[in-house]
């Protein structure tokens, strides 16, 4: 499992204008969580499997714990859960 960002600018310089959701689903990536971050122009999707292994570029694996965003999206027992890898 991986957690993935999904740079909106990025996606939408590529020619890619649908919605990061409806993305993920049409590459077959599914996900525990979706926390979008709008003043980043992001979407944060945790637990993510079934991923190719050539993502798009505007796609990143992150690397944070889950814990450091707690406020900013996720609350203390979402970022337990999906740390753990439990159903929210």
């Amino acid at each position: 499992m991986k957690h993935l960002r999904f740079d909106m600018r990025g996606a939408y310089e590529a020619g890619k204008h649908a919605h990061p959701q409806k993305t993920m689903k049409d590459l077959g990536i599914t996900y525990q969580h979706a926390t979008p971050q709008s003043i980043a122009d992001c979407w944060i999707f945790w637990n993510c499997e079934n991923y190719p292994d050539d993502l798009p570029d505007y796609f990143d694996e992150m690397k944070e714990d889950p814990m450091e965003w707690i406020g900013f999206g996720l609350d203390e027992d979402m970022a337990k859960a999906i740390k753990e890898g439990e159903k929210l």
